[in-house]
């Protein structure tokens, strides 16, 4: 009994020890439009027939568009540029994936004003099943915030997408609009960095806090010395790792999402630990840090507007077995962290 005393009073000291670091890089203050977590009704109107055809992404052009959403004395409006971006999605996706660009001077005064070229996350087709997945990923941006301030800002909307052509029927889907990584830079006072071998700069407990992160949502599509689906980010002495884009990730499952061959696993779902080796002691903080927040996290789950309990309840579900997982850390440790972790 004294020995797991002991030990429960270690894993408290760690966790606070990380908190303390946490607290002191806090982000300053977010742009209005994330200050608020209550779903914010939009109408976007653009040649939506024209931005369907461009899947050149290197050379796709900048499109007018208007966004308008209710404000306290009226409707405001917007005028904004939109352009296609991505890849995969483009060629297999009904919806294309979209990239803002707003003007301070346009935008100024308004809940848009601020965010540089900030990405709209849209459902791949127009149906119910691919607006949850949507709705999925907004959920792991929210979770990510609570964890740590080394995350980008995400905001719900409930767009009406309209054709100014004409051509097309209004649509109206769930989707969500995240931080332009730039400005998440220019808020933390920091500067992105390419160059792969700046990785061993990395803040050690950032690294961990990752790494358990994206095994607590079965995510392996991402990678830190192919800097894959991370934003190196430099702020003073530290080097900071900024994931984003988790549609592949097993707690999601989206019928588009497959394994890299080389981790023979058959489904997404199959979590594999991705990090860098490291020893029990770094780790530990982070693992503390995912248990004191569970209720934090089941809350966010059953909060968001529009995701159907069978979703919440089947992604519940797929964190019992990491906390399953974690709960025996020698365990944890020898078959999981130590068979896949990268040397």
């Amino acid at each position: 009994m004294r020995s797991a005393t002991r030990g429960a009073s270690a894993r408290r000291t760690l966790l606070v020890a990380l908190g303390v670091a946490l607290a002191a890089r806090a982000a300053p203050a977010q742009p209005r439009l994330f200050r608020s977590d209550e779903t914010l009704s939009v109408t976007l109107r653009t040649d939506l027939r024209a931005l369907l055809r461009d899947k050149d992404t290197a050379n796709a052009p900048w499109r007018n568009a208007t966004l308008t959403y209710p404000g306290p004395e009226g409707v405001v409006s917007v005028p904004l540029r939109v352009r296609t971006r991505g890849i995969y999605r483009l060629f297999h996706c009904d919806l294309v994936p979209i990239r803002l660009r707003f003007s301070d001077s346009t935008s100024r005064g308004t809940l848009f004003h601020g965010l540089g070229r900030p990405k709209l996350v849209n459902p791949c087709r127009n149906s119910g099943e691919y607006e949850q997945y949507v709705l999925e990923e907004y959920a792991i941006y929210r979770v990510l915030r609570v964890l740590t301030p080394v995350s980008l800002s995400a905001r719900l909307l409930r767009v009406t997408y309209q054709d100014t052509a004409g051509r097309s029927a209004p649509v109206t889907r769930y989707a969500f609009v995240t931080e332009d990584p730039n400005q998440f830079a220019e808020r933390f006072g920091g500067t992105f960095l390419t160059l792969g071998n700046r990785l061993g700069r990395l803040s050690q407990p950032d690294v961990a806090l990752l790494s358990v992160f994206q095994y607590f949502i079965g995510n392996t599509d991402w990678s830190l010395p192919g800097v894959h689906n991370i934003a190196l980010l430099k702020v003073k002495d530290s080097t900071l790792a900024l994931p984003f884009d988790f549609d592949w990730s097993g707690v999601i499952n989206t019928p588009y999402a497959h394994p890299d061959p080389i981790l023979h696993t058959v489904s997404v779902r199959e979590r594999v630990y991705r990090g860098y080796c490291q020893p029990a002691e770094v780790l530990e903080p982070a693992l503390a840090r995912f248990e004191t927040l569970r209720d934090t996290i089941t809350a966010i789950y059953r909060s968001i507007p529009g995701l159907e309990p069978r979703s919440v309840e089947q992604t519940l579900r797929y964190f019992d077995e990491f906390y399953r997982a974690i709960a025996d850390r020698r365990r944890f440790m020898r078959e999981v962290v130590e068979r896949t972790c990268l040397q």
